[in-house]
């Protein structure tokens, strides 16, 4: 068993999957668990997957009897890392590509800064038409702080957190729909210090299957709880907790544009 396991949900997408897994280096030390969240339009490809699959570790295949949604998935592979005895946890998303020494990395760091317990890094997106741009989130704890009351300082596919804080704080959350990763970071940055590598370490996709955007009503009302819930009464707390709610109206592609050339507190290139 490594010391790291990267935690990958599936639902109807073997092929992305396969792709994500083939990206990993061949000397990452990693194990990985795909949890499938009862997939039936098109399952999983175990064969496809192990052979994909050239890593210096194990790949574990979990499977839900019904699709519950994310929370649940992820739940279900995070509770099955906990028990294993990891150290470290890290994400990925089906069809995201990682750097062949991500998990090294993101290990390293972590053995480096003991008092870190949740590491992100910069995310390269892109999409069909070839668009393609960078965020370099914010880096320091505090940065971090500031950020989280205007978006999430962490691209959750980019992510690996320690098993020691997930002991503490718990799983994932289940009353976030569309949000639950926004929610669970908030836990870790009002707890511990986090931080940002500034390198890309994972290449993500975005498409209008995404949840971001199939379920983005669902999601922003989420993020205005999240926010409200950690409310801290300044004047730019106040102002950030409305922005949920405009994003509801505003059409994704206008919120697209918006992103990318102006950001959100993070720096886009």
């Amino acid at each position: 068993m490594n010391r790291i396991a990267l935690l990958i949900p599936h639902y109807n997408n073997p092929a992305g999957l396969n792709a994500s897994l083939a990206s990993i280096g061949a000397d990452e030390a990693v194990d990985v668990y795909v949890v499938d969240d009862g997939s039936t339009r098109v399952p999983l490809d175990e064969a496809g997957a192990r052979a994909a699959f050239k890593a210096r570790g194990e790949l574990h295949l979990l499977y839900l009897p019904q699709n519950r949604g994310i929370e649940h998935a992820l739940n279900t592979g995070l509770q099955a890392i906990v028990d294993a005895g990891y150290a470290y946890c890290a994400r990925l998303d089906c069809d995201d590509r990682v750097a062949p020494d991500r998990f090294a990395r993101q290990q390293a760091y972590l053995d480096a800064n003991p008092d870190v317990a949740l590491l992100g890094s910069a995310v390269t997106f892109f999409d069909a038409s070839g668009d393609r741009f960078t965020l370099h989130q914010p880096q320091t704890h505090a940065q971090i702080v500031r950020h989280m009351h205007n978006d999430n300082a962490f691209t959750h596919p980019a992510v690996a957190f320690r098993i020691s804080a997930v002991r503490e704080i718990g799983l994932y959350p289940v009353d976030a729909p569309a949000a639950e990763d926004f929610a669970y970071f908030w836990r870790f940055v009002a707890r511990y210090q986090t931080a940002n590598q500034p390198e890309v370490l994972t290449w993500s996709e975005y498409n209008d299957s995404g949840i971001s955007l199939s379920r983005r009503r669902r999601q922003q009302w989420s993020r205005f709880r999240i926010l409200a819930r950690h409310f801290d009464w300044s004047p730019r707390s106040l102002l950030l907790l409305a922005k949920p709610l405009v994003w509801l109206v505003v059409p994704f592609g206008v919120v697209r544009a918006v992103r990318q050339w102006l950001g959100g507190g993070g720096k886009w290139s």
